[in-house]
Parts: C-alpha cells; structure tokens; sequence
C-alpha cells in the first residue's frame, strides 16, 4: 500500500509555497525602508535586503532590524520633543 505523502500538513504547505511562491504577509514595520514578513502559509519569516528583496530572517539579521527599530524611535523622540517649531 502505498503512502500518501501529500496529506501531511508540513509536506503540503512546503509544495504549496515551492509551486505557487510564499504568501507574505507585514508583521512589523521596521522603518521607511525595511519590514518584517511571514508567510501564511509555511510560517517562514523573512525581510529586506538593501536591494529591497526579501531574505530569510535569521538571528542576525533579526537584531539587527530591533536596532533599527529602536533608533527611529529615538530619532522620533528626539525630533518631536526637543526639536519643535515654534508657533509664531
């Protein structure tokens, strides 16, 4: 008897994303330029590269984007409380 390897979840949504191309979705805007991205249906994660295309998401990477993240903030902190115009 043969088995049907196809009615695995795993195996399935991995042939979904290898056919039809990942299904991504914006889980977090990092700044202007760079997001986080997940694939609804085989959960990967990815982001952008300098090039704008989507890479894998490693650790790296992942703290790298949190770096980012955490210094727009500052830069907004800074820019709105420190450095606002005058109403004249």
């Amino acid at each position: 008897m043969k088995t049907n390897y196809l009615s695995n979840g795993i195996v399935k949504k991995n042939y979904y994303c290898t056919l039809f191309g990942h299904r991504y979705v914006e889980t977090k805007k990092v700044n202007n330029h760079f997001s986080e991205f997940e694939c609804e249906v085989c959960r990967i994660q990815a982001t952008n590269d300098i090039r704008g295309q989507k890479i894998t998401l490693t650790t790296k990477l992942k703290d790298i984007n949190e770096t980012l993240f955490y210094l727009q903030l500052k830069k907004q902190f800074v820019a709105r409380f420190y450095f606002h115009k005058k109403d004249q």
